[in-house]
């Protein structure tokens, strides 16, 4: 591994040793350049569907907010995600993390050529294939998160999927309690007719 076409490669075909590469390595400048292009191929398809629609600084400026966001949470996901793994037992550094969680972007760079393809498709068809065009960017986006894990923290496949499911359970967890809590309350309420 080497150069970023390289790590792109061994990301595509040898995913958890590459990872694992690339957080022993903190490649946050690939990283970071992976992201950018994840984020600009799927806009610049989506800009050049509704060219006429919207105008060019609207769009721009809605490019920016969403470049903006992805960053945040790509900074945040990788602090908690760091931080869960650590608590499982992990071994590694939030750098290393947040450099292979960067390379999880990489289905978004894919996605537009299926959906070209997709849509050549006759009508009745792409639909699905649309569906399962998406379904393959979840799967494929999941597995290369849990290969970011286990390549930085040095976890097992399960306690990396338990890692990342955390935050999604724990949110589950907060939401069920408020509204256990909120029907209970309601139920002492006393109601007037």
């Amino acid at each position: 591994m080497g150069s970023f076409l390289e790590t792109i490669y061994d990301v595509l075909f040898k995913p958890k040793q590459a990872m694992q590469y690339i957080a022993e390595k903190k490649l946050t400048g690939q990283a970071l350049t992976m992201f950018t292009i994840g984020m600009l191929v799927p806009v610049w398809a989506v800009f050049a569907g509704v060219k006429g629609a919207i105008g060019t600084s609207a769009f721009g400026l809605l490019f920016a907010i969403h470049f903006a966001g992805s960053l945040v949470l790509w900074v945040v996901g990788a602090a908690v995600l760091n931080f869960i793994a650590e608590l499982a037992g992990g071994q590694g550094t939030a750098l290393g993390l947040f450099a292979a969680l960067g390379f999880s972007h990489l289905p978004r760079v894919a996605v537009m050529p299926l959906w070209v393809i997709a849509s050549l498709l006759p009508v009745g068809v792409q639909g699905m294939a649309f569906g399962l065009i998406g379904l393959i960017v979840v799967v494929w986006t999941f597995s290369l998160n849990v290969a970011a894990i286990c390549g930085a923290h040095h976890l097992s496949s399960a306690k990396a999927v338990l890692v990342l499911l955390a935050p999604v359970l724990a949110l589950i967890g907060i939401a069920v309690a408020v509204a256990v809590y909120v029907g209970s309350a309601l139920m002492h309420l006393p109601f007037q007719i």
